[in-house]
């Protein structure tokens, strides 16, 4: 809850990481049932999310400013949707006027995905959710059956093919509750549920081929047969199954649901493999397995496929032979260190900044697993289709490193759009910068790349300046920021216009809107210079890396867990390096050590600074920060 005093229209902030939703909610309350949604409260709340999305939290009150770094790295992730949220006691019915205030948002945001929406809940639907959630009733459902197999053993259960429009049909009618026993709900936006809803719409005889199908348990199972059918396999069955759960498939659930709603006709095309299964009584452990185990099959993605193609291997010989470096293309291996070699994610990230054509920077910060699309027009054909040599690559990823590590040192120098600027458009920041290089940068001798890299190195402000200013002159200082840098036509006009401007001599253009007003303040004692005066950690004293994202936990857990030495360090009484990382024995600073781990672990969208105390705990005692203002807290008293 924010509501009060500066809310800027919001009254309450959920969020979803596992679905990747973003819910900004307005309440309006009316003790007569008469509430509405008028254009003073629209415009209200888009105002307010416009706020959030270009990082200007200065005007929301310390609510909202307590949840400001979650709400970015949740908005940085492109994948994201936000959802604006009427919550009316009253008519639940949107006036034309106020329609079209929200449609004009929808548009302005949306590229080329339905990332932001807004939906109104009336008191009637509130009451319905709250005994929903309170009662939670027994699900029924009748599953019509072609193509079966039964089994009685180990429990009397079916398998065979249902029509996908009844499956849409269920959770129509019955949402996420299909799901209460299985390990997660639909995962939203995903590049699998997307894939899915692709073949939907254009392939629907292919899905049954293509999908995993969805597993459902069941208390009773009551197969009816169609008057003149035999029970023979070729024959339909209906089956009547009470207390349902989906434990498997919820994502092909509600990719099913959400295609149906734009292509119900090739959606009834479709069928999907389904496994209805009996729970015996007292049978929780039996179906705690089943779930279990239905959910932990390995997952293929498009990236794991090139593994297959041939061209990789002769990538990573030429790497190894040419510049006696290291080149991982296979997913779970261990990402070299970054003066030894790089991973095929960091190749093909570097490669498509340096592409001369914009549309690959601003495809793959749309959806970074674009870079694995194939097809004459696919990113990973047009930057691998003629095998990039090793010194290519190599100088590429150099280059995109110098531009990343620069970014994230000048990270504090700007705030609120410029900030934001920085967070969405760093894909494009490299572009530029390799345009600013030129074509035949990549071929000169190792003292001239030397001298090249140190140039590129000193014009990312400049970029970055010149950036901020054009995003505001075309596109207003009320656009909106994220779905600049994924839309193809902007991210080649600002190219076009900032090139311009670093080429034609023009001086540098003012940022004092947008300088951050740390640097006018006197500087804070760091945490690690309070811990270190207070003498509060003893010398050699472990510390554990935490991630401080569900976001960020993604992204590390299987690099963290290929080394559990990757997640743990030694306190040192050194004030600029204090922590020894026990995977390489050096010393970092918090925050170096953190962006190193997310480099090694090839997290090519990790944001562009960190607090790197957050994420280092002693023990159950707490995160350097929080042990840091324990110390100020004694030292006040």
């Amino acid at each position: 809850m924010v509501d009060g005093r500066r809310d800027q229209g919001i009254d309450a902030i959920a969020v979803s990481q596992s679905t990747l939703e973003l819910f900004l909610i307005q309440a309006k309350w009316s003790t007569q049932g008469t509430a509405g949604v008028d254009s003073g409260a629209a415009h209200k709340i888009v105002d307010g999310f416009r706020q959030i999305e270009s990082h200007d939290f200065g005007r929301f009150n310390e609510r909202v400013k307590r949840k400001s770094e979650m709400i970015k790295s949740m908005l940085l992730d492109s994948r994201t949707r936000v959802i604006l949220v009427f919550a009316v006691m009253g008519n639940e019915k949107i006036a034309p006027e106020v329609g079209e205030i929200l449609e004009s948002a929808k548009s302005e945001y949306n590229g080329y995905d339905p990332l932001l929406d807004y939906r109104t809940i009336g008191g009637t639907e509130l009451l319905a959710l709250v005994k929903d959630e309170l009662n939670g009733p027994d699900i029924s459902l009748v599953v019509r059956m072609s193509q079966w197999l039964r089994r009685h053993e180990p429990t009397d259960s079916f398998q065979g093919s249902v029509p996908a429009e009844e499956v849409a049909d269920w959770y129509e009618k019955f949402k996420d509750r299909l799901f209460d026993q299985n390990v997660r709900n639909g995962l939203g936006s995903t590049s699998v549920n997307q894939a899915m809803i692709t073949t939907l719409r254009y392939s629907p005889e292919m899905f049954w081929s293509r999908n995993n199908g969805i597993t459902i348990l069941c208390s009773q199972i009551t197969p009816t047969y169609p008057a003149g059918s035999r029970r023979r396999p070729d024959q339909q069955v209906d089956l009547e199954i009470s207390k349902a759960s989906v434990v498997n498939g919820a994502q092909t659930v509600t990719a099913i649901h959400t295609a149906y709603q734009t292509a119900a006709e090739q959606v009834g095309d479709a069928e999907v493999s389904v496994r209805v299964i009996q729970i015996p009584e007292a049978g929780d452990e039996f179906a705690t397995r089943i779930t279990r185990s239905t959910n932990t099959q390995n997952h293929m993605e498009r990236r794991d496929f090139i593994a297959l193609d041939p061209r990789q291997a002769i990538i990573r010989d030429d790497f190894n032979l040419t510049l006696n470096k290291v080149y991982v293309f296979k997913r779970g291996g261990m990402e070299p260190a970054s003066d030894v070699g790089c991973s095929v994610e960091h190749a093909a990230t570097a490669l498509a900044c340096a592409h001369r054509n914009a549309e690959l920077v601003a495809r793959i910060k749309r959806n970074p697993d674009l870079l694995w699309e194939e097809g004459p027009t696919g990113a990973y054909t047009i930057l691998f289709g003629n095998i990039p040599s090793a010194t290519e690559i190599w100088r590429s990823v150099q280059l995109f490193r110098t531009v990343s590590d620069t970014l994230r040192q000048q990270s504090g120098k700007h705030e609120s759009r410029a900030s934001a600027v920085a967070d969405h458009g760093d894909l494009l920041v490299a572009h530029i910068a390799f345009q600013l290089a030129g074509i035949d940068a990549l071929d000169k001798n190792e003292e001239e790349w030397e001298f090249q890299i140190q140039a590129i190195r000193g014009q990312v402000g400049q970029i970055l300046d010149w950036l901020v200013h054009e995003v505001d002159r075309l596109f207003t200082k009320t656009s909106f920021i994220g779905s600049t840098f994924s839309n193809i036509e902007r991210c080649k006009q600002l190219t076009n216009a900032v090139m311009h401007c670093m080429t034609s001599g023009a001086p540098l253009p003012p940022m004092t809107e947008y300088q951050s007003s740390k640097a006018n303040r006197p500087r804070a004692r760091a945490a690690v210079q309070i811990l270190l005066d207070a003498d509060r950690i003893r010398d050699g004293a472990t510390l554990d890396y935490v991630p401080s994202s569900d976001r960020e936990r993604a992204a590390m857990k299987a690099w963290i867990g290929a080394d559990p030495r990757r997640s743990k360090a030694t306190w040192v009484l050194d004030r600029k390096a204090p922590l020894r990382w026990a995977a390489d024995g050096q010393q970092y600073s918090p925050s170096r050590l953190v962006m190193h781990m997310w480099d090694l672990a090839g997290w090519t969208t990790a944001p562009v600074a960190i607090q790197g105390p957050k994420c280092w705990y002693l023990g159950v005692e707490g995160s350097l920060v929080e042990l840091a203002s324990q110390v100020q807290k004694e030292e006040l008293d």
